[in-house]
């Protein structure tokens, strides 16, 4: 009985203690870690779709969303609006396109072209438009600095150039009026007046530079002792060898080289000897000539097998040596001059003028070159022609004449 009655009594103790709790007051929710929220908010930020902008971190808008808004190491350039490509170009004339060019070639008149005192010529440039504005009537060529040589200045296009065509620009010139070297430096000018040029910022000239040499008509010749328009062969005596002939056809002595690969070979004048005289030949190439085929002069030839030997070669060289029956003795080895015509069909005039020891070479009309050499001081005169290249190689002479000098 005792222990069923203890037993009631603590099941009502417990059961009286569970009603109670029913009717406690309910506790309140934690405050959550403020920097717990701002991680998880930025976690949920980089889980977000990029198009869909979260506003708890800015700094992902700045860099994908508004690329305006961006540091000046986005651009290589001064100006105000950034680009993404970090290169240097000229700025924007007008505000709306650059102009600039690259200079491509010298189509005529290449650097230290030769050219007698006033003598006149076309000079023409090779330029490429690597800007974005298109050239027009309103551009013109502008002479900047240097000799101008007469050359118009302004002087206008007159077709149109878009971005990356090339033009060639041409104006008239004059050679100046003693001997010497000359440059002149172009640009060209905008519609709107402002000068461009070649080079990353545009502002270097492109150029023309020439040299003013002598000239025969500076020696003031005035008309020739004697000369021979090559109707007969009264003058000269006709070689007739195993590989070289000389005839008479049409006006003019031809000289023939049979096989390539050997020497010159030459025909005298029967004309007495002679110790100072400026001495000039015409002579046409015919239809194959090539590398250093030659022709030229034999001069103050003190009998038939030496004397002095200038020689022009179908590829622009000339030379100078002298022979003294079995030496070859070079005053001037094969250099390349540009007043000498090249190629076939061609009429080279070479002038040779002896005086003391002072010796003095000419291609049609322009000085070459000076040497002083006294070995040989008076001889007679001839024609010469070798092959390196071509079978039956011929050369016309047209004319031949002389000015003795010192009387």
């Amino acid at each position: 009985m005792k222990s069923s009655t203890l037993l009631t009594l603590a099941s009502l103790f417990l059961l009286a203690i569970s009603m109670a709790a029913c009717n406690l007051p309910i506790l309140g929710e934690p405050t959550p870690d403020p920097g717990l929220v701002f991680t998880q908010a930025a976690q949920t930020s980089a889980a977000l779709p990029t198009n869909i902008p979260p506003t708890a971190a800015p700094t992902v808008i700045i860099t994908q969303v508004q690329p305006t808004v961006t540091v000046t190491t986005l651009t290589a350039t001064s100006t105000s609006a950034p680009t993404n490509t970090p290169t240097v170009t000229p700025t924007p004339i007008g505000g709306s396109c650059t102009d600039q060019i690259e200079f491509v070639s010298d189509v005529t008149i290449p650097d230290d072209t030769e050219l007698l005192v006033g003598e006149e010529f076309i000079k023409t440039w090779r330029l490429e438009n690597i800007g974005t504005c298109t050239w027009n009537n309103q551009y013109a060529l502008v002479f900047i600095d240097g000799e101008q040589m007469s050359g118009t200045s302004p002087l206008p296009l007159t077709s149109s150039t878009v971005p990356g065509e090339t033009l060639d620009v041409s104006v008239n010139m004059k050679a100046p009026g003693t001997t010497g070297t000359y440059r002149g430096d172009w640009e060209l000018r905008n519609g709107s007046g402002v000068n461009f040029g070649t080079g990353k910022t545009a502002d270097q000239p492109f150029y023309v530079q020439i040299k003013v040499v002598e000239g025969v008509s500076e020696l003031n010749l005035g008309a020739p002792t004697w000369r021979d328009t090559m109707d007969n062969a009264t003058n000269w005596y006709l070689l007739d060898t195993a590989n070289t002939k000389f005839s008479m056809d049409d006006g003019k002595l031809v000289m023939k080289s049979i096989k390539p690969g050997g020497g010159e070979e030459w025909g005298i004048s029967n004309h007495p000897a002679m110790q100072d005289y400026y001495l000039q030949a015409t002579f046409i190439t015919d239809d194959v000539c090539s590398g250093l085929d030659r022709y030229g002069l034999l001069a103050r030839a003190p009998d038939p097998n030496k004397g002095y030997v200038y020689e022009f070669t179908c590829d622009g060289h000339y030379r100078l040596y002298k022979w003294d029956g079995t030496t070859y003795s070079a005053l001037q080895e094969w250099r390349s001059v540009a007043s000498i015509k090249t190629g076939a069909n061609q009429t080279n005039i070479m002038g040779f003028w002896m005086e003391g020891s002072t010796l003095r070479l000419y291609a049609n009309g322009h000085k070459i070159a000076e040497f002083t050499d006294d070995t040989y001081d008076k001889g007679q005169f001839g024609l010469a022609i070798g092959s390196a290249n071509t079978e039956n190689f011929t050369v016309s002479v047209d004319l031949v004449e002389y000015w003795e000098l010192g009387e």
